[in-house]
């Protein structure tokens, strides 16, 4: 039986921390200078391997949280870089346990 996991709201990340936090999923914009539309939103669970002006995350899962067809934008096992003003707008939480 899987042990469930605890997650508390992360105000102050630190290296080796599992986080996770929503983020949108963007179609292609159709014109030139036309704006991206948010076709969708997935769920990225990530251990936070440097912290830096960009935090440099490891990708644990992507879950994919709307229907339709969008694609995931990252995929389990992707290092990944993101602000830190990004992941706080997903309200990001972290791993207890």
């Amino acid at each position: 039986m899987p042990e469930k996991q605890e997650w508390a709201p992360c105000q102050k990340p630190a290296t080796g921390d599992t986080l996770r936090w929503n983020e949108p999923l963007w179609a292609v914009p159709n014109k030139p200078r036309g704006k991206p539309d948010k076709i969708g939103e997935q769920q990225i669970t990530a251990q936070l391997m440097v912290m830096e002006e960009l935090l440099e995350l490891k990708v644990l899962s992507v879950k994919k949280l709307s229907t339709g067809e969008a694609p995931l934008k990252v995929k389990e096992g992707d290092d990944i870089r993101r602000k830190k003003s990004t992941i706080e707008k997903g309200l990001c939480y972290k791993r207890l346990n």
